[in-house]
């Protein structure tokens, strides 16, 4: 009897991962919401730098171990350096999260010549999880391509414009959606010396106000920037700003100025509340 017993538990032990256990999972699989996000495998050395190339800027980077050594390449957003801190570590973990919402995981072993250096992520078409960062309603895929939608639409502000330097630049439409606001602008540089832009940046200033102080400025996050095209070509480069949804009074003004990098050709908008008005709705587009 006891020969017996013993058979038949062997027998439900072996059959449990292959039946039972398998159909629980199945029904677990298909109860959860949840997208599993496969790591891929990352060989690191001490001697020898390994970049990850990602098709968005960098959000953040989280390391399972110290040993594990990870940081930005300077100068870039979207490329990250790894390499080992010492030699022969147990297996490790390597999570980076980009600016358009997407998760990437990595198992990291040491390898003392691995077999890349570098491993780039611009061409894959793959989707993985999406993440949506705190106090924003879209997660920055969504914003990327609600400002494709605004870059395709037809100019409709006027006279929304400066000429300097032989530049000239101009907001040709404002859009919402949901509780974001998009700026479309349009730079066009006909002159020898290109134009290479550094940042834009928005201020709520008092109308009377003839000069910018911390006091009197109210400076407003940008949630997403994308440019089209080169200011030296016929029509211009078109420039996309994404900001949080405001509001201005009567008395105030939106101001918006163009920093250039390493030079001194700053460009600067006055939009007024009436103007603010017209905006479009993108998902009437």
């Amino acid at each position: 009897m006891t020969r017996v017993f013993h058979v038949l538990f062997t027998f439900f032990v072996a059959l449990g991962p292959m039946g039972l256990w398998a159909q629980n999972s199945s029904d677990v699989a298909d109860r959860s919401e949840g997208v599993m996000v496969r790591p891929r495998m990352l060989s690191v050395s001490c001697n020898k730098t390994s970049m990850l190339v990602f098709p968005a800027d960098i959000r953040s980077a989280d390391r399972g171990a110290a040993y594990v050594l990870s940081k930005r390449v300077k100068g870039t957003d979207n490329v990250l350096k790894v390499k080992a801190g010492r030699p022969d570590f147990e297996p490790s973990s390597l999570t980076v999260i980009t600016d358009d919402g997407q998760v990437y995981a990595f198992i990291v072993r040491y390898a003392a010549n691995p077999a890349s250096l570098v491993l780039d992520f611009r061409a894959d078409l793959s989707k993985s999880a999406m993440v949506r960062f705190s106090g924003q309603s879209l997660n920055s895929a969504e914003l990327a391509g609600s400002a494709e939608r605004a870059k395709g639409s037809v100019p409709f502000l006027k006279r929304i414009q400066t000429d300097k330097y032989g530049l000239n630049f101009s907001l040709e439409g404002i859009y919402t959606q949901k509780d974001v606001l998009y700026f479309k602008f349009r730079l066009h540089n006909p002159t020898s010396i290109s134009y290479t832009l550094s940042s834009l940046n928005f201020f709520v200033r008092d109308l009377k106000t003839a000069k910018r102080t911390a006091m009197q400025d109210n400076e407003l996050q940008c949630l997403y920037r994308h440019s089209w095209g080169r200011p030296e070509e016929d029509g211009g480069q078109v420039i996309v700003v994404a900001v949080p949804r405001f509001t201005i009074a009567d008395n105030k003004k939106l101001v918006i100025e163009l920093m250039e990098n390493q030079g001194d050709r700053a460009l600067s908008l006055d939009v007024k509340e009436r103007k603010f008005r017209k905006a479009i709705k993108l998902d009437h587009q």
